[in-house]
Formats: C-alpha cells, structure tokens, sequence
C-alpha cells in the first residue's frame, strides 16, 4: 500500500529490476518508464539551511564547509538552539566613584546567548561569554590541526591533477603506454619514512614519540585529564560525554560535559532529479525567495494506478482464497485497467515517439562520441517470484477521472457483479481469488504476483494532440504467512 509510515503491502516493479513501494518510485512522461533511485541522476541546485531557510551557492557553502554560520545544533541532545535575550548591567570602573550620576543614566544592554529548550544546555556552561548580536557574532573554534591538513589536501589535490592530465595525455594518443613511473618513490621523489614523516605518521623506531607529538594540544590536555581523574579520584559519568557526543565533534572528541561547544548546524540541499534515459527532469524545486518546496508532480502514484489491499482470507495450501483489492486512478483522465499475469507482460512498451529535427540529430550524433556508459540505465526484468497466483478475469476496468470535490460523495454505487464490489468516483474495489499450491509449507510468506495493463494519456507534447500509450506494471502483493 502506499503508506509512508507503515509495511509495503503492494509493491511495483522498476524498469531495472527493483521492487519498491509506488511511493519511492518515479514516472518519466517523455519515456513512459517507472523510474527509481538508481535509474535517476540527482543534480544539487543549491545549499540552504533548514532553520533560517538563507539560501547560498555551492561555491560559498564549500568555504562554509557545509555549515550555517547563524544557526547551531545542542551539542548535547543535538537539538536546534535557540537565541534568548538578557539585559547585561553596565559595570562600575574604578575611577567612577559611587554616586557617579553618569552611572546611575546608563541603561541595561541587551546581550544574547544560546539556549536549548530540550534539555536546558546554555552557551554559558561552557564560558561563551553573551554576543551583543543576535546572529552571526558567535566566536568559531580553530582546529589546532587545520594547517596541516590543509597543506596535506593540497598535496594531493596536486598528484591528482597530475595524475588526471596524464590520464588525458595517454588517450589522446590512442594507445597505451607504460606507467611512467614504477613506484611510488619515483612518483613523488620521497623515500618511504621521509614521505611518513611528512603525513605526521610515526616512524618504525620511534612510534610512541611520533605518537605522543600528533595527538592535539586539546585532546592529549582531555586525555591527561581523565587519567588523573581515573587514578585520583572516583569517575562522575553524569560528567563524561557520550559516544555521539564525541563523534559529533571529531576535531576535538571531548571527553567531558565542560567541554561541549555548540555545533554549526549542516546544510541542505534543493536537488533536481533526472531520468538517465531520456535526460529530462522528473523533480525541480522551486525557486521562490525563502521556498523550499519542491515540484513532485512526476512522482509515481500520481500516472499509474494505484493498488491497496482492503482484506483477504488466510491462505492456506491446495485451497483458494478471496483477496479485495481497491484500484484508484490518479490521473485526470479515464483509463481503462486489465488485470494480467506477470509472464503475459510484452518486452516492449508503447513509447511515445519525439519527433525528429536538426537538433535533435545534431545532439545524437554529439553524445556517441562521448563514453556514457555510467550514465545509461539498465533495463532487466524483475524477479517476482510469488508462491501465490492470483485468478485474473478477463474482463476491462474503466475507471473514472480523478475529481477532488466527489471524495465528499455520501454514498458508493454498488455494482451487481461478481467481480466489482462499489465503485465511487475514481477507485474501484474488486473481488479476487488467491490459490496457493499444495507444496507451499505453512508458515511461509504468502506472496502474489499481479500485472495491469493501462491506457495512460500523455499530455506532455505540448505542440501535439493528447496520445493515448497501452502501458504495463508488475506488482508483488504481500499476503502474510501460509496457514497450517
């Protein structure tokens, strides 16, 4: 069923292979295709924060290190701080004296500082004096090892450089050549202990000396710390930080409570998904100032029927059992749906045909020149082996358009047939039947295969006519467990 919080009862089958419930899966309308996660491109737009929705490109939330600057995580209960104000009274300096009237005419200065409303954490537990501002004046934490890694990252960034340009070198000459060089000393012209003493790794004669020396100023003082408290005096765990904790903050890993500073809250990301087949979007998101919203139109449940199970029988071995099924369709247009067998499935769909142009060719004939193998997606058929077989009749559905002001209708039409149960506005209930084999052992999953062939209306050639495509789906009904 197509629920978000509960058990996939009904799943579909993709284009690659994968089964997945309707609600993770996608519809291209230019290839007519049941799309998921792996046959999709995910192309990041741009980085914003979730708490103050600021908006930024991914040049500067690269410098930002993916963080916001204005809003902070409790590094306690990793819940979103928030900002409260105090008034702060003026202090008295020593040359004023005790009846000064200019003291007396000074008014409170409203300061701020940061305050967790989960767990009652404030920035002044860990000495972080009041800000005079309300964003962006909070004091940053400096890595004590952040020269060195920087100078680390740009030394590979370099023998990676290098290693690209010598890439495109030995496919321009169409050929392959010999490695240039035969080991790593002749790469980087550094002997084995000189290239470990210059990452900070200790060498093989002094390996707790070059130890000792790479541990942070900060986390050997934590770490002196807790050995004097461990051989001193007895260990406060209300006082000890926990495994999260530590690893929220892996620059400095504290050890204890004192010494948790509040953590830059992470970016997110506004992310257009592509079909890999045909190149075209399937999610945008919108650009409005402050929006987040993104355009989910092209989400499957919204072009194929879905199916739900209203209730079915215990299934047992060698009997046959009902099985009631709810058909809905979400388009705005009548479709008509027939129930087939997995196997009776074509290999090859009614696709919708783009019409050819200069262009179009132009760009053809540009992109088989280029190696997109790791872009092309696969194309196999789905495993949905089921121990059940679910009794199709050979009968034509039609199912009205989706009309939003007709789920307020009072009563349901009922039908007097064997197979439809009601009818009301788009949804359909039917009634099935579910045979189980002889050799399926009790206490097994009870699963059944099922396929609808559909007339789906393609709207998307604006230029053309409306066509009408006869496509297919695969779905695999979870039935429970065979009964004894």
């Amino acid at each position: 069923m197509a629920y978000l919080t509960q058990p996939d009862y009904v799943k579909y089958a993709c284009s690659c292979g994968q089964i997945k419930p309707i609600t993770s899966l996608y519809f291209c309308r230019h290839c007519l295709q049941i799309r998921c996660g792996f046959c999709i491109c995910h192309e990041v737009d741009s980085h914003y924060c979730a708490n103050c929705l600021e908006n930024m490109p991914s040049s500067e939330a690269r410098l930002k290190k993916n963080r916001c600057s204005s809003c902070f995580d409790c590094p306690s209960c990793f819940h979103t701080l928030s900002t409260r104000a105090t008034l702060a009274q003026p202090r008295q300096t020593p040359e004023q004296g005790s009846g000064d009237s200019k003291v007396e005419n000074k008014q409170a200065k409203k300061m701020y500082y940061l305050s967790c409303f989960n767990c009652r954490w404030t920035s002044r537990d860990v000495g972080i004096p009041d800000q005079p501002v309300a964003s962006g004046g909070w004091p940053e934490r400096v890595n004590p090892n952040a020269t060195r890694i920087n100078q680390l990252l740009d030394y590979y960034k370099a023998i990676a450089q290098q290693e690209k340009q010598e890439k495109l070198d030995r496919e321009r000459k169409k050929f392959a050549i010999r490695g240039k060089y035969i080991t790593l000393t002749d790469k980087t012209g550094l002997t084995g202990a000189m290239a470990r003493n210059i990452a900070g790794l200790p060498s093989s004669e002094s390996t707790m000396s070059a130890i000792a020396n790479f541990v942070p100023s900060e986390a050997s003082a934590d770490v002196e710390e807790l050995s004097e408290d461990f051989y001193t005096k007895e260990l406060n765990l209300n006082q000890m930080t926990s495994m999260p904790q530590r690893l929220a903050a892996p620059e400095w890993q504290p050890s204890s409570v004192s010494r948790l500073y509040p953590i830059a809250k992470l970016l997110s990301v506004k992310r257009s998904q592509r079909c890999r087949a045909c190149d075209h979007n399937l999610t945008k998101p919108e650009y409005n100032p402050g929006s987040i919203k993104f355009k989910i139109e092209l989400l499957a449940f919204y072009h194929v029927p879905e199916v739900k199970i209203i209730s079915y029988e215990p299934i047992k071995p060698g009997c046959t059992s009902a099985l009631l099924l709810k058909l809905t369709n979400p388009t705005g247009h009548e479709m008509q749906v027939r129930l087939l067998q997995p196997e009776e499935v074509p290999d090859t769909e009614d696709r919708l045909e783009e019409p050819k142009s200069l262009e179009k060719s132009l760009e053809k004939s540009l992109n088989l020149e280029k190696d997109n193998l790791w872009y092309e997606t696969v194309q196999r058929k789905a495993d949905v082996t089921a121990t059940c077989r679910v009794v199709t009749p050979d009968v034509t559905l039609t199912l009205a358009q989706r009309d939003d002001a007709a789920e307020y209708d009072d009563d349901a039409t009922h039908d007097a047939n064997d197979i439809i149960l009601w009818r009301k506005s788009n949804k359909l209930a039917l009634r099935l039947q579910v045979s189980c084999g002889a050799e399926v052992g009790a206490a097994s999953a009870a699963e059944a295969a099922l396929a609808l062939q559909y007339r789906y209306r393609n709207t998307v050639p604006a230029a053309h006519e409306p066509r009408d495509h006869t496509l297919h789906a695969t779905l695999l009904l979870q039935l429970g467990h065979v009964s004894g």
